[in-house]
């Protein structure tokens, strides 16, 4: 039996149904920050990333470094993440609104993904102080998604999201000791987010309200039980934004067997403009067809309306200091600490296109967390080089009631492998394979801004990531 609260409920709540709530499944740093630009970084946990300086992907991680290259290279590089998620049920509900009544659905869920990221650079001299570059990349972004029918799908379906940046730089040599860089990105924000509509909350929640005219009985009456998945519709946002922002790097040798890098990478607000649309059921279509709210306004034209949405996502500023030793001719130690600002992610709010649909709030409340890596690298001969790295990754999201099912992360755990090949002086490739793992995760999420109109997940996640990298070097020297 379904419990209705006695009071109204705002059309402002039933609006939540549908919200830019979270955007990735497991991203591989911390919240939805991705590591992965260049193959070669890969194969040592990317320890040392702003230090080593040996091809072009030093254009993203410090662009400084691009003081150390000679003439002209590029490089082409992919990684494929396969992502292995799995989700335990441990009391999932429909919201307080409702009557906190048991969800239907599957007590399991895998929303792994296989994703494909892509990287080019380019770096040439001007003259013997300065030189200059470009790196596209993949910085934030990942993809996930459930099976319709799993037990909180009034949460989420379908979430995707793809940050592009495009990132032209230069670097100057100050003396042999100290190099200087800097870039400006352009970024291309695009994401896709999808989430079952549960029809008969709908329905019983504006029941509950002085602007309309039919009874909860007449929800029930036409089968409009909460939970129920023949009944579910569905709501998907997509919204995109470009915007700019900056990055800074220094690099210093202060012996012949050292080198200490220090990278800055400013933060970006980006402000998505898109839309919300929804497939509703006929039988609340029929319901909503034949009632009206304020002003005798039918009431499609107030709820599950497809209109304009716009929402404003702050990306994180990070701060690299890396260190790489060449201890003896054969083996380089590598070293990084990098810290990400989660902390500017405190909410996300939707504003949609329409005078009876309030703002969707999701809050957030991250932290700012800390990335530690360390690696090495052997020359096993002239042409080939080995190497290997671990890494720790503080996760963003501070406790189970703040986690979503769009956003599962935890603290998480690389180990890697690669090596380096040089065919001949003007071709070289890099190779690069990992493995990141993440403790079990717990869940205990319920939205108080939905007003007990969304769902109450509990449970656990438990994750890891594969990964292949590879990279091709062209110089033309």
């Amino acid at each position: 039996m379904y419990r209705i609260p006695a009071r109204p409920r705002p059309l402002a709540a039933l609006m939540g149904i549908v919200s830019l709530g979270g955007m990735t499944c497991i991203a591989t740093a911390g919240g939805f920050l991705l590591t992965e630009h260049g193959a070669s970084g890969m194969g040592n946990s990317y320890a040392g990333a702003a230090a080593v300086s040996n091809d072009t992907s030093t254009v993203w991680f410090n662009p400084a470094g691009m003081s150390q290259l000679e003439g002209r290279e590029t490089a082409v590089a992919f990684h494929i993440l396969n992502t292995t998620t799995d989700w335990t049920d441990a009391g999932t509900t429909l919201g307080s609104a409702v009557g906190r009544g048991v969800a239907s659905g599957s007590d399991t869920a895998s929303p792994g993904t296989t994703t494909v990221l892509p990287n080019f650079y380019y770096v040439a001299p001007i003259n013997d102080q300065w030189s200059y570059g470009l790196s596209i990349g993949v910085p934030f972004g990942s993809s996930t998604e459930y099976d319709a029918d799993w037990k909180a799908r009034y949460t989420t379906v379908k979430s995707g999201i793809s940050v592009i940046d495009i990132n032209p730089a230069l670097s100057y040599k100050v003396s042999d000791k100290v190099s200087l860089g800097f870039g400006i990105s352009v970024q291309q924000l695009s994401a896709e987010l999808g989430s079952a509509v549960d029809s008969g909350a709908a329905c019983l929640g504006l029941a509950g309200n002085p602007a309309t005219s039919f009874t909860r009985g007449d929800c029930l009456n036409a089968g409009l039980t909460p939970g129920v998945q023949e009944n579910d519709g569905y709501g998907e946002i997509t919204g995109d934004s470009t915007t700019f922002g900056f990055n800074l790097g220094a690099l210093f040798t202060p012996t012949n067997d050292l080198k200490i890098g220090v990278a800055y990478r400013h933060s970006t607000s980006h402000e998505l403009d898109g839309s919300v649309d929804f497939t509703v059921d006929p039988g609340l279509q029929t319901i909503l067809d034949s009632n009206t709210v304020a002003a005798g306004q039918p009431l499609t034209q107030g709820f599950l309306n497809d209109v304009g949405a716009k929402a404003e996502v702050d990306l994180p500023s990070t701060f690299m200091v890396s260190g790489a030793w060449q201890m003896n001719p054969k083996i380089q130690w590598l070293g990084d600490i990098t810290w990400t600002g989660w902390s500017s992610f405190e909410e996300l709010r939707v504003v949609y296109d329409n005078p009876f649909q309030q703002d969707t709030l999701s809050v957030q409340d991250w932290e700012d967390v800390f990335r530690y890596s360390a690696g090495l690298n052997y020359t096993f001969s002239d042409k080939l080089e080995l190497r290997a790295g671990v890494a720790f990754d503080e996760e963003a999201i501070p406790s189970a009631q703040r986690r979503t099912a769009r956003i599962p992360g935890n603290d998480r755990t690389w180990v890697s492998v690669g090596a380096g090949y040089e065919v001949n002086k003007n071709l070289s490739f890099d190779v690069g394979l990992a493995r990141l793992t993440l403790d079990e995760t717990p869940i205990d999420n319920s939205d108080p801004e939905s007003q007990g109109v969304g769902q109450e997940v509990r449970g656990f996640y438990k994750g890891s990531v594969n990964f292949l990298s590879a990279q091709l070097n062209w110089a033309f020297n």
